[in-house]
């Protein structure tokens, strides 16, 4: 997602939204759909989604196309608290009636998807960023520089999408000289071993799909730690095995620009 896509979002909230407390947090998940899909997706979020997330009492602030290619979507969505949305999310998604529903048909039309999680608070701070509303699309300032957030942000959602899509030249870029990589089994893998793997690590994996979700960035000057859960489905021996894996980031700012120098993953059991 593009930062002034963010941004478009924003301010469809700020529109949306009459008055935002302190202690509620907007939920903001785009998705990758598969090739050709998207109307047919967007039709059973209406049909389907929308009335059951009313039933559950979750709100929606937003839903439908993005402007930036034929396969993104997005949905918009805010709690009271952080601690409120997991207790809506993990009794939504595991009810009978989401499982014997709409999950099949909604699911098999996505790629994978990312979430991003904010303070209510930070989306009435953007405000002030907003052109006027002269029918061009919101922009930030030129001079206005861009929070260290949203940069290392969008640079987690592009970390995840380069994997996916097995890209090693836009990796590189957001791949320190001295990154080191820490497997799930403990293993210190160097820089190059870690991008000549990169070529062929989605496909050999056996993921059908993989997204992530319940970002957390902490910033301490110079350096930074994002923290966030993967959500996947593989194939393993003939089986589709559903499984989730914590990884942390660890972000170093180098002349002006964030780069990544470690990646740890921890397998969830």
């Amino acid at each position: 997602m593009k930062r002034n896509f963010l941004l478009l979002f924003s301010l469809a909230l700020l529109l949306t939204t009459a008055s935002i407390h302190a202690q509620q947090v907007v939920e903001i998940r785009s998705y990758t759909l598969k090739p050709g899909t998207r109307d047919a997706f967007h039709q059973l979020v209406i049909d389907k989604s929308l009335p059951m997330l009313d039933r559950w009492k979750i709100r929606y602030l937003g839903y439908g196309p993005s402007l930036q290619e034929d396969s993104s979507y997005y949905l918009i969505r805010t709690y009271p608290s952080l601690e409120s949305r997991q207790a809506s999310e993990d009794a939504f998604y595991g009810s009978a009636e989401w499982k014997q529903g709409p999950r099949e048909a909604i699911v098999s039309r996505i790629l994978y998807y990312t979430t991003v999680i904010l303070p209510a608070d930070s989306i009435r701070a953007w405000a002030a960023r907003l052109s006027p509303d002269d029918g061009s699309h919101a922009i930030m300032v030129a001079s206005d520089p861009v929070p260290d957030s949203l940069t290392l942000s969008d640079l987690n959602r592009q970390f995840i999408d380069n994997f996916i899509r097995q890209d090693t030249v836009r990796h590189s870029r957001i791949i320190d000289p001295d990154f080191v990589c820490i497997e799930s089994d403990g293993a210190i893998v160097p820089r190059d071993a870690y991008m000549h793997d990169w070529t062929t690590a989605y496909t050999k994996s056996g993921y059908t799909s993989f997204a992530i979700t319940d970002e957390k960035i902490r910033i301490f000057g110079t350096t930074a730690l994002i923290r966030s859960k993967t959500v996947y489905t593989k194939n393993s021996n003939g089986k589709t095995v559903h499984g989730n894996s914590i990884y942390t980031d660890t972000y170093y700012k180098r002349d002006g620009k964030w780069k990544c120098v470690q990646a740890q993953i921890t397998p969830v059991r």
